[in-house]
C-alpha cells in the first residue's frame, strides 16, 4: 500500500487538486492522507475545509499555522509556525512520498519539513515564472527540493532542467485546473441567481480577483485605481472575490468592503472552485491579476484583463489583455473586453495550458513511479550531456 500525502492551503490549490485527490482516494492501492491548513482554516477568508468536505474529501488532517497578522513579518512567521507543524504530522503519518502543488508559502513550509524527514516530493506546476510575486523564488526552491515534477507545459519542463532536474524524473501533463473544466458538472447546471442577485441582471458580469504583489512595484498593491473604475462602471457588474492571505491581503479587504453597498458589487470571501468555475463560464469577463485568468478563463473563450506584473512570464492565450493599475489604462481594457471584435477573437483563443486529464495522468505516473531512489538526485546538467 502506496502512503501519498496531500497539502492543500487555500481555495485556488484545492480547486486545482480536487480531482487529483479524489481520483487517488478511489484506488485500492493507494491511502492518502489531506493536510489541509491556512486559509482553509480562517473563517475570515471563508473556512473553506468545508468545501473538502463537501467534495467527498476523505482522511483530512488540519494543521493550524497561519497567524492573524497578514504583514510581511507575519508571513515570515506562519512559515516557520508550519514548518514546525508539517514536521510533526508528516513524522506521525509515515509517508512514501507528498504531493504539492504551486508557489504560496504554506507549501514551501511544507516541502521544507518533507525533505528534512527524507520525504520525497512530488511537485505540481514547477517551472513557471511569476516576476511580480516572491512566490517565484519559493516556486523553485519547492522544484530544487521535489524529486518528481509534474509541469503543465513543455516550456516549463525545460525551465526545470536549466535548474538541474532530471528529465526522467519530469512529465509534463497540462494544467490541472482544465480538468475540473472539463470534467464538472456543467457549469450552466448553477444557476447564477443563486450566487449573485444584482439590481441590474442584463448587465455583463465581471469576475475579479485581485492578489497582493509580493516582488516587485509594490504601487501595485494599491487598488484604489480598479475600485475608482468600479464605482464609475455602474453598467457592469462585478463579482469580488478575496485575495490571498499575503501581506496587504488584509487591507485590500477593507478597501473592498467600502464597496459593498453598490448596487453592482457582490463581495465573496470565497466562491469555491465550483460556483467560480460557474461564473466564470457565465462571465463576460475576468479582471485582476490571479492566474486563473490565464489558465482557465481562455477555455472558456472569454477576456480576461489582467493587471500589472504578478503573472508576468506565464504563457497567455489571445484573450489576454495586460493592463497596468491605473484608471486610463483599466477603462481602456475594460472597453476592449466589451467590444465585439474583442470577444469574437476570444472565442478562437486556444488556451496554452492543454485540454484536461492531468489528474489521470498524475495518479496513474504516482501509482507507477519508483520512490525507492528519489533521495539521490544528481544534478543534470545539459551542457554536458
Amino acid at each position: 500500500m502506496r502512503r501519498i500525502g496531500i497539502v492543500t492551503g487555500t481555495r485556488a490549490d484545492f480547486g486545482l487538486l480536487c480531482r487529483t485527490i479524489l481520483l487517488l482516494q478511489g484506488k485500492s492501492d493507494i491511502e492518502t492522507v489531506v493536510f489541509a491548513c491556512g486559509t482553509h482554516l480562517s473563517p475570515e477568508y471563508g473556512l473553506t475545509i468545508t468545501e473538502l468536505e463537501e467534495s467527498g474529501i476523505k482522511n483530512i488532517i488540519p494543521i493550524e499555522m497561519l497567524l492573524s497578522s497578514n504583514s510581511r513579518v507575519g508571513v515570515a512567521k506562519s512559515t516557520g509556525l508550519a514548518t514546525i507543524c508539517f514536521a510533526d504530522a508528516f513524522a506521525s503519518h509515515n509517508l512514501d512520498c507528498l504531493l504539492v502543488l504551486g508557489d504560496r508559502f504554506e507549501i514551501f513550509a511544507a516541502a521544507q519539513a518533507a525533505l528534512f524527514l527524507g520525504v520525497p516530493i512530488v511537485h505540481i506546476h514547477g517551472g513557471e515564472v511569476t516576476e511580480g510575486a516572491f512566490d517565484e523564488a519559493l516556486r523553485h526552491s519547492i522544484s530544487k527540493m521535489a524529486s518528481i515534477h509534474f509541469p503543465a507545459t513543455e516550456p516549463f519542463a525545460k525551465r526545470l532542467m536549466q535548474l538541474g532536474e532530471q528529465p526522467s524524473q519530469i512529465f509534463v501533463i497540462g494544467a490541472p485546473g482544465i480538468d475540473n473544466i472539463v470534467h464538472a458538472s456543467k457549469a450552466n447546471d448553477i444557476d447564477l441567481h443563486d450566487v449573485v442577485t444584482f439590481k441590474n441582471l442584463e448587465a455583463p458580469l465581471f469576475l475579479v480577483t485581485y492578489h497582493p504583489v509580493t516582488r516587485g512595484d509594490a504601487k501595485e498593491n494599491d487598488i484604489n485605481p480598479l475600485l475608482n473604475i468600479i464605482r464609475e462602471r455602474d453598467d457592469i457588474n462585478f463579482l469580488v472575490t478575496y485575495p490571498n492571505a499575503d501581506a496587504e491581503g488584509a487591507l485590500m479587504i477593507k478597501l473592498w468592503l467600502e464597496l459593498e453597498n453598490l448596487n453592482n458589487v457582490i463581495l465573496y470571501p470565497s466562491l469555491g472552485f465550483k460556483r467560480y468555475l460557474a461564473v466564470m463560464k457565465q462571465a463576460a469577463c475576468v479582471l485582476g491579476n490571479s492566474s486563473s485568468g490565464l489558465i482557465e478563463a481562455p477555455s472558456f473563450k472569454i477576456p480576461t484583463i489582467n493587471i500589472g506584473t504578478r503573472q508576468k512570464g506565464r504563457p497567455k492565450s489571445c484573450s489576454i489583455i495586460d493592463t497596468s493599475m491605473n484608471d486610463i489604462a483599466l477603462m481602456n481594457a475594460i472597453d476592449k473586453a466589451l467590444d465585439t471584435d474583442f470577444i469574437f477573437q476570444c472565442t478562437q483563443a486556444i488556451n496554452p495550458y492543454g485540454e484536461g486529464n492531468a489528474s489521470e495522468k498524475i495518479v496513474k505516473i504516482l501509482s507507477e513511479v519508483d520512490l525507492s531512489d528519489c533521495q539521490s538526485k544528481p544534478f543534470y546538467d545539459r551542457d554536458n550531456t
